[in-house]
């Protein structure tokens, strides 16, 4: 029985499962391990690569950029639009500075034209040197001849005879270097000549450019002092910018507010007159209530067919005109 159970035991109860244990401890640290190696990498990779695509697609961007043809349109319109608003601030100062260049660059060509003159004229004494150098060593190539053929010893004539060479073969090739001086000297005369003329025409052109910018600026000054005077005077007459309008609004307030105290006015008069119609109506209740009282009283008092018992008030006379009126009649207003 006792073997049976030891039989039955698990497999991490017997030594080989601690192993076991063990082991799988050692790989799954190992696995943990490389998996803190690996997971960085990883990591690091894909955000580089997410880099390098926004990068090249950036790159991407600005060569579309740099080469579409919307981009040279926008830029020549650009700067045609910057060349435009310097043209029109200051186009007289625009036509100066170009004179200015032109005479710059006249004065260039009066010096090239110099240069040429200075070296023709060092050509020329090159070649009048080499004539004279020529000619001389022809004499003595000359000289040399004659003295080798009166000579006492042949090494005398030898010597001669070399001398002759030598003269004679350095006076050809002056003669030669004269022959290429000579072609060249033609072509810088030339060139020369077509350099004057240029430069008189040049000069025609600068002094007419001249003029031409001297007429614009009278020509701009004038116009330019003409407008400010229409400008003042249209100024004059209808303000500056937004004078107008608040003139028109002015003028419409006190459109309004006269309309308005008009009416106001009317208003009142339509008030007053009901109000004095009312007091006259008023007032005349009043006069016809008092006479009936006052007939009332005499009919109470006198009776009919008595006589006046009640005397006219003092003055009467002097108001009625006649003695005797009864009050009644004062009062009615009566002859």
């Amino acid at each position: 029985m006792t073997n049976l159970q030891a039989s039955e035991k698990s497999f991490w109860s017997r030594p080989e499962g601690k192993t076991g244990a063990i082991l799988l401890l050692a790989g799954a640290g190992a696995l943990v391990w490389a998996w803190g190696r690996v997971v960085p990498f990883l990591v690091a990779m894909m955000a580089d690569t997410l880099h390098l695509a926004a990068l090249a697609a950036g790159a991407a961007a600005l060569l579309y950029v740099a080469l579409s043809p919307r981009t040279h349109l926008v830029f020549r319109l650009l700067a045609r639009a910057l060349t435009g608003v310097v043209v029109e601030i200051d186009p007289i100062g625009i036509l100066r500075d170009r004179l200015a260049q032109m005479r710059k660059r006249r004065d260039e060509m009066a010096t090239r034209i110099r240069d040429v003159e200075g070296q023709i004229g060092v050509l020329a004494r090159a070649i009048e040197k080499n004539r004279t150098s020529a000619e001389e060593s022809l004499k003595q190539a000359s000289f040399a001849r004659r003295t080798a053929q009166a000579a006492a010893t042949q090494e005398d004539a030898m010597r001669m005879s070399l001398q002759l060479t030598v003269k004679a073969n350095r006076a050809g090739r002056l003669e030669k270097q004269n022959l290429s001086y000579a072609q060249l000297l033609a072509k810088l005369r030339a060139i020369h000549g077509f350099l004057v003329r240029w430069a008189a025409s040049v000069d025609a052109y600068v002094e007419d450019a001249e003029d031409q910018v001297r007429q614009a600026e009278i020509e701009r000054r004038t116009i330019h002092s003409a407008y400010k005077a229409f400008s003042a005077a249209l100024r004059a007459v209808r303000g500056k910018a937004g004078e107008e309008e608040l003139h028109d609004a002015a003028l419409e307030h006190l459109a309004d507010d006269a309309g308005r105290k008009l009416g106001e006015m009317e208003a009142f008069q339509r008030d007053a007159r009901a109000f004095m119609d009312d007091m006259d109506v008023q007032s005349g209740v009043i006069s016809d209530d008092a006479l009936r009282r006052l007939e009332r009283f005499e009919a109470r008092v006198l009776g009919p067919g008595e006589p006046d018992l009640v005397g006219p008030p003092p003055g009467a006379a002097r108001l009625g005109g006649e003695s005797g009126s009864t009050y009644e009649r004062l009062l009615k207003g009566g002859a």
